[in-house]
């Protein structure tokens, strides 16, 4: 029988990600797949679409749904299928700007490995994080990187890449006020910190590891935590994260926990996989459902 994949992608991407797109394409075609190309057009499309194809009957429903786009674009589709128990697995085709899901699970961003990868269906079950009821696969983070996300220049991300956050941290240097965040973890006593990512993969901003014991497979987060505020330190923990010794620094903890409550001011974003998810006060959880993530072939 022919084997059926549903890939909702982004049609404004670069012409050299469309291309990539296509190879997969035409390599899954030829393995006999039958595609169902469904592009976007407009945020929260991937959401939608992800979740009526999870809604199908059986008889009707791909036996694959993939997405080809971000970090973001895939967590959009994430949300649209965690709440399902039909068990869809998915898979990505990496589009993005650091594709930390791809890294996480050593998917080369390139179409022989994903169409293999498709192709082999082999499956994982990972554990999906909450904040606020809306589902992330990497990391929750609330503090300056939140911060970063919620004032990014889209126009300038799509022309410069990475270098559009890194233009955005450095903007954080004069504006953000360095407040205290409270976090509590599975109920133990309050710890203050200036900045907090909850983890669920190990992996940060491309391959920058933050959380070394983080394991999407595993059902806890790696809650790390900046403990000390100011210029000072912020550039101290960037240059420490860009060396690959942040786990190690000076005033970054990390510690693990299941159900995690953040306050701070009021209205302060929460970013979900480069996305903003919502605002203060933050409940994290892990997702009840766990979803069955594609991954490639051992060779």
């Amino acid at each position: 029988m022919t084997s059926r994949i549903a890939i909702i992608f982004n049609p404004i991407a670069g012409r050299r990600r469309r291309l990539t797109l296509e190879d997969v394409c035409d390599r899954l075609t030829a393995r006999g797949w039958a595609i169902d190309l469904r592009p976007t057009g407009a945020r929260g499309d991937a959401e939608r679409m992800a979740r009526e194809i999870a809604d199908l009957p059986r008889e009707s429903r791909p036996d694959l749904l993939a997405v080809a786009g971000g970090d973001g674009t895939i967590g959009e589709a994430i949300n649209g299928l965690s709440r399902s128990a039909t068990g869809l697995p998915i898979a990505i085709i990496p589009m993005g700007t650091a594709n930390v899901l791809a890294a996480e699970i050593g998917l080369a961003v390139n179409a022989d490995a994903i169409a293999a990868a498709i192709d082999a269906r082999r499956s994982r079950a990972i554990y999906i994080g909450r904040a606020n009821e809306r589902a992330f696969t990497l990391m929750a983070g609330v503090g300056v990187d939140a911060h970063v996300v919620a004032d990014l220049d889209i126009a300038l991300k799509r022309r410069i890449g990475k270098g559009a956050y890194v233009w955005g941290a450095i903007k954080q240097l004069f504006r953000f006020g360095f407040p205290t965040y409270q976090v509590r973890i599975d109920g133990a006593p309050p710890i203050n910190a200036a900045s907090v990512i909850v983890a669920k993969g190990r992996f940060y901003g491309g391959r920058h590891v933050v959380a070394p014991k983080a394991r999407l497979a595993d059902p806890t987060f790696q809650i790390c935590l900046f403990e000390r505020r100011g210029t000072f330190h912020m550039l101290r923990y960037a240059l420490a994260l860009g060396l690959g010794r942040l786990p190690n620094a000076r005033g970054y903890s990390i510690l693990e926990g299941c159900e995690i409550t953040i306050t701070g001011p009021d209205g302060d974003p929460i970013q979900g996989d480069g996305d903003v998810l919502g605002h203060l006060p933050a409940r994290i959880a892990i997702a009840p459902l766990p979803v069955q993530l594609i991954v490639p072939v051992r060779r």
